[in-house]
C-alpha cells in the first residue's frame, strides 16, 4: 500500500484489504526490485495490488510458521528412519506389484481442492511404494523403545495442528511439514516428504472430509 497515498491512489484502492490500518506499517510494505517497482507503479492497478498483497500475506505466514519450527520437537529416532529412506535402494521384485497395489484411499478422503493434483499424486505414490516399508521400520523402533512411534505420531499431529491454525491450504501445510522435518533433522528432504506422506495416510496429517 503506498506511503502517504495520493488522492488518486486512495480512490483506486478504496475498500481494499490492508494488512494494517497504519498505511506506513511494515505489514503494508513489500520489497521490490527497481524493474518490478516500475511495473507496479506505472500504471498502478487494482489487480497489481491484489497480486502483491497475496504475496505479502504468504511471506508473513511463512515467517510465523518458521518461527514455530524450534518450538516443536521430534524424537531423535525419526533421524534413523530418514537415514534409512535416504539410503534405501528400491528394487523391483516379486513383491513390488503387491506393494504398488496398496490403495491409499485415506488420501482421497482427506484432500481437497487446495492441494494440487501433482502433489496429491506424489503423496499417493510415496504411500504405495513406502507405506509398508516405513511401517516395518517404525515397528522395529517400537521393539527397541516401546511406544516411541506413538510419541512421534503425536508430535507430527501437534505440529500439523499448529500450522493448520495459520493456513488451511493443504499444499502449504504439506510443504511446511516437510520443511520442518527436514530442518529439525538435517536429513534428506525427499525422505522427509515420504515420512509426511506416511502420516497423511496414517491420519495424523489432514482431517477426513465429511
Amino acid at each position: 500500500y503506498p506511503h502517504s497515498p495520493t488522492k488518486e491512489e486512495k480512490i483506486l484502492l478504496e475498500g481494499v484489504e490492508k494488512l494494517s490500518e497504519d498505511v506506513d506499517s511494515i505489514d503494508n510494505i513489500i520489497w521490490l526490485c527497481p524493474n518490478c517497482h516500475e511495473k507496479f507503479d506505472k500504471p498502478r492497478t487494482l489487480d497489481g495490488y491484489k497480486q502483491l498483497i497475496e504475496m505479502k500475506k504468504r511471506f508473513i505466514q511463512d515467517r510465523l510458521v518458521s518461527k514455530e519450527f524450534n518450538n516443536y520437537k521430534i524424537e531423535e529416532e525419526i533421524k534413523d528412519i530418514l537415514f534409512f529412506l535416504a539410503n534405501y535402494e528400491y528394487k523391483e521384485n516379486k513383491n513390488t506389484l503387491l506393494e504398488l497395489k496398496y490403495d491409499p484411499k485415506t488420501i482421497d478422503n482427506k484432500t481437497n481442492i487446495t492441494i494440487t493434483k501433482l502433489k496429491k499424486r506424489k503423496i499417493k505414490q510415496d504411500v504405495r511404494e513406502f507405506f509398508h516399508i516405513l511401517k516395518k521400520e517404525i515397528q522395529n523402533i517400537d521393539t527397541l523403545k516401546p511406544n516411541k512411534s506413538t510419541k512421534i505420531a503425536l508430535q507430527i499431529k501437534s505440529f500439523y495442528s499448529e500450522v493448520f491454525e495459520k493456513t488451511q491450504n493443504q499444499k502449504e501445510i504439506y510443504e511446511y511439514l516437510v520443511e520442518w522435518l527436514h530442518k529439525k533433522t538435517n536429513k534428506s528432504k525427499d525422505a522427509s516428504s515420504i515420512v509426511v506422506s506416511y502420516f497423511v495416510q496414517n491420519c495424523e496429517v489432514f482431517d477426513v472430509i465429511s
